[in-house]
């Protein structure tokens, strides 16, 4: 019997999947947030995860590493109510065993939870943890585990391995850490730069020459693939590696064997390959850059590395570790490292990675040589000033959305206001009513005025909310509110054509448009404008509207509503 943790926010869903789940036999548990998912799991074993995309502190997709850390590990199964191929990429990226769309068959909702149950059940049990090298790796976040996990794969065999990441985030030092955990770890470890070699000699680099094969041959050199032979061939930035000399190590590859220039025998090499590069091999393979049989051979082992913005909480040791070891470099004293240059260095986005972060703690060691700790100020300008500038931005534009939700609440309340104050009007009967000289505000347009439009509460009750009238085109005002007004100083100034249009408005009465249709037209133009004014994004959306994210979901849906 399995243990299934349901995360999701909406009740009816997550009852019905319960009852499902319970209906085979296994044992489910309902939480609403990643915040309770997360306190469960210290609690619980959990062997399977049902995972909304969308919740109400974050998004899924983004914390199933966490979630896959906790205890019994389990296999995260997400589910999404609109279902993209980038969604689906980066929840398989990040360790998903599935991605499926809430509103499938119960059938393929429960089909992964029936094969990852029977995974779990027929995978080897492990006597304690694999104990690894490090080699230099740092860290033990969620991200890191993850690739450690790999690491042990990789050095279980002699399967090519292709690692993925950003520049800087210590693609050779994961190389090195599968090459010393192998069977190969007493052999050479070769690492090759294809993005430095040059394309003229790259075959004699590769596969060496023999004496008098070229001008400036004057005797025989042995290429670094024969070097790795018994270790490790480690290829970095492979998608450098020149169109002609990936044919070429294709068959290297496939027979281990090669011929030095100008020779006419072949050698014998017996190496494991493995690869790295910052770049996306599938979109070169479409553009015609690299070839799609090498890719297939290289491919076996996959290690996509996190860059260091992803790793917050490895800061600290990172720091304290590459800080002692540069006050060694230079014979200084160990140095101790201030709170504020923690908060810092976490503000700070990394785009170098780990070789950005050990190149400014050395300019930040030597600056402090004179002092016992490290503080922020001893950072370089540039990453203070980033770091301050982006500060000043976000208070900017979270000043801008409370003034604006703030301007839209007025106005808000003041057209409810006017709404209540012009319905107690139409209370009493026109013909006992003194003729106005002027339009009631709502249809006296001079400036731009809110036109109130009905949002549906948690409760079920509507409330008001507004659109402005300068959005809104004359014509669809008219044919809400009857025809003779203006867009604009609509203000009737002589007593006939006042007279005029109030008749036009006991018309329009008897003619008003059924409530759901007004409302349905209401809450369409009400999402549109929103979505405008939001620029697309859910998140500012939710802030200006007062929605939840799931409620904003499906109303966009219903409606028909772009994002």
């Amino acid at each position: 019997m399995a243990r299934v943790l349901i995360i999701d926010n909406d009740p009816v869903f997550s009852e019905t999947l319960a009852s499902i789940v319970t209906g085979l036999g296994h044992r489910s548990k309902q939480v609403k947030s990643l915040r309770e998912a997360f306190i469960s799991g210290r609690k619980h074993y959990t062997d399977i995860v049902y995972l909304n995309t969308q919740l109400p502190d974050g998004s899924g997709l983004l914390a199933i590493a966490q979630l896959n850390a906790m205890r019994g590990h389990p296999e995260i199964i997400v589910m999404t109510g609109t279902p993209t191929p980038d969604g689906a990429e980066k929840a398989i990226r990040n360790g998903a065993w599935d991605y499926v769309e809430k509103q499938s068959s119960v059938d393929r909702l429960v089909l992964p939870l029936i094969r990852a149950i029977d995974y779990r059940g027929k995978r080897p049990t492990k006597n304690g943890a694999v104990k690894l090298k490090r080699s230099g790796i740092i860290g033990d976040s969620a991200g890191i585990k993850k690739c450690l996990a790999l690491v042990a794969e990789a050095a279980s065999s002699d399967a090519s391995a292709l690692l993925l990441g950003e520049t800087g985030v210590g693609k050779e030092v994961f190389a090195r850490a599968v090459h010393e955990n192998s069977l190969r770890a007493t052999g050479p470890f070769v690492a090759v730069d294809c993005a430095s070699m040059s394309r003229t000699l790259a075959s004699s680099i590769l596969f060496g020459h023999q004496k008098g094969a070229f001008t400036g041959a004057d005797k025989d050199r042995e290429g670094l693939v024969a070097q790795a032979n018994n270790g490790t061939l480690f290829l970095d930035e492979v998608g450098e590696l020149p169109l002609a000399m990936q044919k070429i190590f294709l068959r290297v590859l496939q027979e281990h064997k090669f011929r030095p220039v100008g020779a006419r025998t072949e050698k014998i090499s017996d190496f494991r390959l493995i690869c790295a590069t910052n770049r996306s091999l599938d979109e070169m393979v479409a553009r015609g850059t690299f070839r799609s049989d090498l890719l297939f051979r290289i491919r076996t082992v996959v290690m996509a590395l996190p860059p260091l913005r992803e790793r917050a909480d490895d800061l600290p040791r990172l720091i304290e570790h590459y800080v002692k070891q540069l006050c060694g470099k230079y014979g200084m004293p160990a140095k101790g490292i201030s709170p504020d240059l923690l908060d810092l260095a976490k503000e700070y986005s990394w785009p170098g990675n780990v070789r950005e972060l050990i190149h400014t703690l050395e300019r930040a060691v030597l600056a402090a040589k004179d002092t016992s700790k490290i503080f922020s100020r001893h950072l370089p300008d540039h990453i203070r000033i980033n770091i301050a500038r982006a500060a000043a931005d976000k208070t900017q534009r979270e000043e801008k959305q409370v003034s604006e939700h703030n301007g839209a609440f007025c106005a808000l309340s003041e057209a409810e206001n006017n709404t209540e104050n012009y319905t107690a009007q139409l209370a009493t009967s026109p013909v006992e009513q003194e003729s106005p000289r002027h339009l009631p505000p709502q249809f006296a347009i001079t400036t731009p005025a809110p036109m109130v439009v009905p949002r549906q509460n948690s409760d079920g009750r509507f409330t008001s909310n507004v659109q402005w009238a300068e959005d809104i085109p004359p014509t669809s005002i008219s044919s809400q509110f009857g025809t003779g007004y203006q867009s604009e100083n609509s203000v009737i100034s002589d007593k006939e054509s006042t007279n005029s249009a109030i008749e036009d408005v006991q018309i329009s009465a008897t003619s008003i448009k059924p409530f759901f249709e007004f409302r349905d037209e209401a809450f369409s133009q009400y999402l549109q404008n929103l979505m405008a004014l939001s620029e697309g994004k859910v998140a500012t959306a939710c802030k200006l509207s007062g929605l939840s994210r799931s409620y904003l979901y499906d109303l966009l849906k219903k409606h028909s509503v772009k994002k």
